[in-house]
């Protein structure tokens, strides 16, 4: 094989290989509807050149018996085993246990809150297309809550949250609601 195609080949891996990672990291905090496809699609481009350069330097491989011209599929086998821990991060980032959970459920959006055990929470907003999602740290004190970021999604006004009640709502720093109509009501 031409050396411009070996680069060619490697260029189209790492082009395919970039936009993958790049979509996975941004789904992890937005998903919607159509992104396994999208992922999907960038997922299969890596494979078949991947297969390509495999068959390519295979062939060499039988003709020069050096294990040297596996370059390209070294490459791409070390690739998958930084996506294969790249996934493994992300799905232990909420694995700790909910001790607090409330939603609010619109016509096509909801809403949702979940405190856990190592002091990290994840807020969704959600839609029919798909949801969107913030992580940060909070911390509890008898019925305040008070969260690391403000303004997620541009929904959350304040940054201290009560829970009155049944319902978490949105407070000022003087403890009174922010907006009575946005509300999270406890699951738990």
């Amino acid at each position: 094989m031409k050396s411009w195609k070996s680069i060619l080949l490697f260029i189209l891996i790492i082009l395919a290989t970039v936009k993958y990672f790049d979509l996975t990291i941004e789904y992890q905090d937005n998903d919607f509807i159509f992104a396994g496809f999208i992922i999907g699609f960038y997922l299969l481009l890596f494979l078949i050149f991947g297969a390509i350069a495999l068959n390519i330097e295979f062939k060499k491989y039988r003709l020069l018996k050096d294990l040297k011209v596996f370059k390209l599929t070294t490459m791409s086998i070390l690739i998958v085993f930084v996506a294969l821990g790249m996934h493994t991060h992300f799905a232990v980032k909420d694995s700790s246990n909910i001790i607090l959970e409330a939603e609010q459920n619109f016509d096509l959006n909801h809403i949702k809150m979940e405190l856990r055990e190592d002091k990290t929470y994840k807020f969704t907003n959600g839609s029919a297309l798909g949801n969107s999602y913030c992580r940060g740290n909070y911390i509890k004190n008898d019925s305040i809550i008070t969260i690391d970021t403000a303004n997620s999604d541009k929904l959350l006004q304040s940054n201290q949250l009560a829970i009155r009640g049944n319902l978490i709502y949105m407070i000022d720093s003087n403890h009174r609601i922010v907006d009575s109509t946005f509300y999270f009501i406890l699951n738990n």
